[in-house]
């Protein structure tokens, strides 16, 4: 059995920021990160814009100059056709913060991965057993081994069978948000910008990947969508031809990927902190894709929550993991109102299944800032 003083169970964004973290301010403490190698599916989208709040993150992390070298491609307007019938510019040319960034996920996440922290030993394998023990926790994997350490971040995304949930901590789901998203190759030049659009039954959003190939995702509940056949190329095409902006763009498809689903939904961890134990990431709250600030707020917990290990193992600060999972639950909280004022803007149909369930819990219908501008 290998003893660590913390180990990190997930290798995402979350999880990444985190071991980095933690070599950075307690380069003395004995760091695990245990996740299998291949971390990202076929069941996920590899189409991604990064606010520009990524910037200041990375730079925290040491990694800024690294991710510039990589050829990320920036973004500096966002098309939005949200509760009027035409197309509002967003445009970022003069954000102080600098543009957001579009990336392939599974290019990103192989970077940061890589760059992120060589001084933890990585274990490439699933944790598949939690227990407590009388001064910190001990881990079994599906490798066959075991390991122990003082603390545990959990990182492992929002995944049914999160480390949170196994100890009986049930994250609360607060939508059935899910995205139909296929990828397709299209003839003649890609526009760059994101374009979203809201219809009926969700919204939308497309953007350009690499080599003439572009992501379109539907966005709504998983109940709406069976009834929409959105799992089928016929009934997603029909959905689609429900838009006039995102349609347009389709329109120059050669070849369409089947859709697949993914869940989408907004959740929060019934326990983000505990005995030794930290949620980071989307195992501590997952946010809706339209907030346009998933990864940024993945990687932003994972440092805050290498920050509170530190204090807790390296200083002896009792408060510091309580402290954490306060200000995991402010972040929420915001994350909540800002996106149910956000939904609650739209009242060209606010009669139909999915805007009138956000609008119950809607406290203004004036048009808010977008969330994809913050």
């Amino acid at each position: 059995m290998a003893a660590f003083d913390i180990i990190v169970a997930g290798a995402g964004p979350a999880g990444t920021a985190a071991s980095r973290a933690l070599a950075m301010c307690a380069p003395e403490l004995r760091v695990a990160v245990i996740a299998p190698s291949e971390r990202r599916g076929r069941g996920e989208g590899r189409g991604e814009i990064l606010s520009p709040l990524v910037q200041p993150v990375l730079r925290q992390l040491g990694l800024w100059p690294t991710f510039l070298a990589q050829g990320f491609a920036p973004s500096h307007r966002t098309l939005t056709s949200w509760d009027q019938a035409g197309l509002t510019a967003s445009e970022l040319l003069l954000e102080a913060r600098g543009p957001s960034w579009r990336v392939d996920r599974r290019a990103f996440d192989g970077w940061l991965t890589a760059a992120g922290c060589p001084a933890a030993e990585r274990v490439d394998a699933k944790v598949c057993h939690l227990a407590r023990e009388a001064d910190g926790w001990s881990v079994v994997c599906d490798d066959g081994n075991s390991h122990s350490a003082r603390l545990i971040i959990d990182a492992t995304g929002r995944a049914r069978a999160a480390l949170a949930d196994r100890q009986g901590a049930r994250a609360k789901a607060q939508d059935r948000l899910i995205a139909a998203y296929a990828e397709a190759t299209t003839s003649g030049p890609a526009a760059p910008e994101l374009v979203v659009e809201a219809f009926e039954d969700g919204w939308w959003y497309t953007m350009a990947l690499d080599q003439g190939r572009r992501a379109f995702a539907c966005m709504t509940d998983a109940d709406l969508a069976r009834g929409l056949r959105l799992n089928t190329p016929d009934g997603w095409r029909a959905a689609l031809a429900r838009t006039q902006f995102v349609s347009a763009l389709a329109s120059k498809i050669i070849r369409l990927e089947p859709p697949r689903l993914i869940p989408a939904g907004s959740r929060y961890a019934a326990t983000t902190a505990g005995f030794h134990f930290l949620c980071a990431g989307d195992a501590a709250s997952a946010f809706d894709p339209i907030s346009g600030h998933g990864v940024v707020k993945a990687m932003r917990s994972g440092v805050f929550a290498a920050y509170a290990a530190c204090d807790c193992l390296a200083r002896g600060d009792a408060a510091a993991l309580d402290r954490y999972g306060a200000w995991v639950a402010r972040e929420a909280a915001a994350y909540a109102t800002t996106l149910s004022e956000h939904y609650g803007s739209v009242s060209r149909w606010s009669e139909r299944p999915f805007w009138r369930r956000r609008h119950a819990d809607a406290p203004s219908r004036n048009p808010s800032s977008s969330l994809l501008e913050q």
